[in-house]
């Protein structure tokens, strides 16, 4: 494992301990999720300090509120990463409300479709990104009807900020899911969330659908097994990395044989899917030449990590109101 991604993996550990202890109650994957947001930055948690975030959000939002639940954690993490977190909670809350108009309920995801808009620096094209948006949401629901939910809306926003036109993008994510989901049966959700990924990087979609295969036949024959529930969207964040497959398979395989045993990372935390996802997220983070989204294209340049880190908060706040939902039904 190369020395970044070490340093990366030993943080994020350390980070996940120190917000476990403000943060008892939050859901593992959540924290952890939280924890490699910090680490990213190379930054260790000031945990009185999120909690002063928290303070904000929660002063700004009701507790039903859609930034409140599994998204609380996450939404904080992003205020105390920033330079003036009230400014940013603000901006991401106006936002939000543009998504909202015209729709009776709120929405975990257009929340962090919402953050995702403002991390890129594109609060002021805001409303033309959102028009674009639900344009690709309505192509997407006339297609798959029965895959193409508001969860979709996370990684649509993505897709929106690129410079493809609706068309375009509508085009390819059909003719690659067309051709990925026959390697995941029984997945289509799972191959559609990893086809929407891929779209939002340049290049044709022959090659990349190529590439995503290639890795996940990669970890096959290693005997690792990358998930293909929720997890899988996040195989699309390793397809430009300047590494060769062999080379990008020992790293992350590294990274999530790392967490073993670690407090926080046991069997009743996360699963070894789990894992293998936190350490694609951190060697996708650490091999990417930009850390942040400045330019008009999402994609431009190596991997931006708004995607690898967004694919994995979105892939945590699934998993966690899945386990939630999964103890609500079991206490019936």
């Amino acid at each position: 494992m190369k020395n970044t991604v070490q340093k990366r993996c030993e943080l994020l550990v350390e980070n996940r301990n120190l917000i476990q202890e403000g943060f008892m109650l939050e859901n593992s994957l959540l924290k952890a999720v939280a924890a490699a947001a910090f680490a990213e930055k190379e930054k260790t948690v000031d945990v009185d300090y999120l909690k002063e975030c928290r303070s904000i959000l929660r002063d700004k939002q009701g507790a039903l509120s859609s930034f409140r639940g599994n998204n609380e954690l996450i939404v904080s993490t992003k205020m105390a990463l920033g330079s003036d977190p009230e400014k940013y909670i603000d901006e991401v809350i106006e936002v939000y409300k543009k998504f909202q108009k015209g729709k009776c309920f709120g929405s975990t995801f257009r929340v962090l479709a919402a953050m995702s808009i403002c991390d890129a620096g594109k609060f002021s094209e805001a409303d033309a990104i959102i028009e674009k948006t639900n344009n690709l949401l309505e192509g997407m629901r006339k297609k798959h009807p029965f895959i193409a939910t508001d969860e979709d809306t996370s990684f649509a926003v993505l897709l929106a900020m690129t410079e493809k036109s609706v068309e375009e993008i509508l085009t390819e994510l059909e003719e690659a899911f067309g051709y990925i989901k026959k390697s995941f049966s029984f997945h289509d959700n799972a191959a559609y969330s990893l086809t929407q990924v891929l779209t939002i990087f340049d290049g044709s979609y022959e090659d990349k659908r190529d590439k995503v295969l290639e890795i996940y036949n990669a970890f096959k024959a290693a005997g690792l097994k990358y998930g293909k529930e929720y997890e899988l969207a996040s195989l699309g964040t390793l397809i430009n990395i300047n590494l060769s497959t062999g080379e990008l398979v020992s790293e992350v395989a590294e990274a999530a044989k790392f967490f073993d045993g670690k407090k926080g990372f046991g069997m009743l935390d996360m699963n070894k899917q789990t894992k293998l996802m936190l350490g694609a997220m951190v060697v996708s983070g650490a091999y990417s030449e930009k850390s942040t989204v400045t330019d008009a294209s999402v994609t431009s340049g190596a991997i931006s990590m708004i995607i690898a880190e967004q694919t994995a908060m979105l892939v945590a706040i699934m998993i966690a109101s899945s386990s939630a939902a999964a103890s609500s039904s079991s206490s019936n």
